[in-house]
């Protein structure tokens, strides 16, 4: 099963914006609980091996359209 990014969706071209879980306060300011919970609601996850990652552009779409 493939998910694409927005990025890939709207230009074709990969997206290189993926962030580690570990690092979503840092990067998105959101604790990695929230990120973790929006999973549970549907963002899209990316694993490679023990690691977790979520796309940028794809949290962004997620809470525009309402994350709870």
């Amino acid at each position: 099963m493939s998910h694409k990014t927005q990025t890939e969706k709207t230009t074709g071209e990969p997206s290189f914006e993926m962030v580690r879980i570990s690092k979503a306060k840092e990067t998105v300011d959101l604790c990695s609980n929230t990120i973790r919970s929006f999973f549970r609601q549907g963002l899209p996850k990316y694993q490679r091996g023990k690691s977790i990652f979520f796309s940028k552009s794809e949290l962004a779409a997620f809470i525009r359209k309402g994350a709870a």
